[in-house]
């Protein structure tokens, strides 16, 4: 199995061809932005997040209990898939 399995994009071919560049997803952009419609979610969120926080302005970030705006509320980091990934895995002995 692939160890990084957020690279890959054929996830329908009996046989992973890894020597084919059409079988790994385009990396210049993040996992969430790879579907245009989810892409646009997160902006829109995005951009509701910063309205929200202009009607706070010239409070502390502890006072009003609001951080800063964010694109992504989960991590989409190396480390935390792969343990996620490996965990899943039944050991060989």
């Amino acid at each position: 199995y692939p160890v990084f399995p957020w690279v890959v994009s054929d996830y329908k071919s009996d046989e992973l061809d890894l020597a084919s560049p059409d079988s790994y997803r385009d990396l210049s952009k993040p996992v969430g932005a790879l579907d245009p419609d989810r892409l646009q979610y997160f902006m829109e969120r995005y951009r509701s997040m910063q309205d929200a926080l202009t009607g706070t302005a010239g409070q502390d970030e502890d006072d009003n209990g609001v951080g800063p705006p964010f694109i992504y509320g989960t991590h989409y980091s190396a480390p935390g898939y792969v343990l996620y990934y490996l965990v899943r895995q039944m050991p060989d002995h």
